[in-house]
């Protein structure tokens, strides 16, 4: 083979590998976090839709600060299939996406959002907006998704709980901000409709 067969040959064999490499390296990028201005009181989040799928890695760690007022101290996720804690020390087989982020240590607070993976129709979404737990009460805003509900909750040791359902698409979703025991339940619930839309924001197709 002359010369000139050898340049080409050799060109290529470096040009695909100059390509592979930067396959490589854009698969291996950290997906970017969203970038979420304001809260659900001037936000649309009737008309957006969710993917029913992992979304964690796409929370930026600023939020999740602002959301516990300090800087977690352990970070959770687990996916469709999973074994997980369910509430307290309940386990059971997960059929969300979902993640968890406990606040600094002593405060008992935490953030919470997840995602069911099966689909969920219009009907079967209204029924679980009419689902009040004991402790808690309902209200239709803020609007979360369409329908939506917002539970404002109280546990007996006056722990103040936010969460929010509702449904994006075929998708549901929900969040969740648990505050300091004793903490204005206006303050919560502030906090929370941040959290909530940067949860919303993240999940987002």
């Amino acid at each position: 083979m002359g010369s000139v067969g050898r340049i080409l040959i050799g060109a290529v064999v470096l040009t695909a590998i100059a390509v592979g490499i930067g396959v490589l390296t854009l698969n291996d990028d950290e997906p970017e976090a969203a970038k979420v201005k304001g809260d659900l009181s001037n936000a649309d989040t009737t008309s957006m839709h969710v993917r029913r799928g992992a979304f964690c890695d796409r929370v930026a760690t600023e939020d999740v600060t602002d959301a516990l007022g300090g800087a977690a101290s352990e970070k959770k996720a687990y996916g469709d299939g999973d074994q997980t804690v369910i509430s307290g020390s309940v386990t059971d087989v997960a059929q969300e996406y979902g993640c968890i982020w406990t606040g600094p240590e002593g405060s008992a607070t935490s953030a919470r959002a997840w995602v069911f993976a099966p689909p969920v129709t219009k009907d079967w979404a209204t029924q679980m907006s009419k689902s009040v737990p004991k402790g808690c009460k309902a209200a239709s805003k803020p609007a979360y998704g369409k329908p939506s509900v917002a539970l404002t909750c109280t546990d007996a040791k006056k722990q103040p709980k936010m969460v929010l359902h509702g449904l994006f698409g075929d998708a549901w979703l929900s969040c969740e901000l648990t505050g300091k025991a004793g903490e204005p339940t206006a303050t919560l619930q502030k906090r929370a409709s941040r959290w909530c839309l940067v949860t919303a924001t993240a999940a987002a197709a």
